[in-house]
């Protein structure tokens, strides 16, 4: 009976994403933002197996203020996001997007994450 439990543990995960491949298409590394102007994030997860959700993040990159967040705890082999967060900051500041892979049930992540200025008015 214990064998047949340690089986059933063991084979759940089996297809579990032990790597992804993150592009991110839009923004491009270091773009100027104008106020009142949104900040597009788009781009793919590609994992090598099934992952366990993802997390896409708008933040000060200075203070680290999460100015927005976007997260998804859906199951699947891939993602393609597409999100906007609107540039309203009152003084010229590096905002940071970030990418967030859950990899597999353990939660193990990945990421990749890139900065954008952005003006103010």
């Amino acid at each position: 009976m214990a064998c047949i439990a340690l089986l059933l543990v063991t084979s759940c995960h089996k297809g579990d994403a032990t790597s992804a491949t993150i592009d991110i298409m839009e923004p491009m590394v270091n773009d100027t933002v104008a106020y009142d102007d949104s900040v597009h994030f788009e781009g793919t997860i590609v994992g090598d197996g099934t992952m366990y959700g993802y997390k896409l993040t708008y933040e000060n990159a200075a203070t680290g203020a999460e100015y927005m967040s976007f997260p998804s705890e859906e199951k699947a082999k891939s993602y393609a996001f597409h999100e906007h967060w609107h540039n309203q900051v009152m003084d010229t500041t590096t905002v940071t997007l970030k990418v967030e892979a859950t990899l597999d049930h353990k939660g193990t992540k990945t990421s990749k994450l890139i900065q954008v200025v952005c003006l103010p008015q």
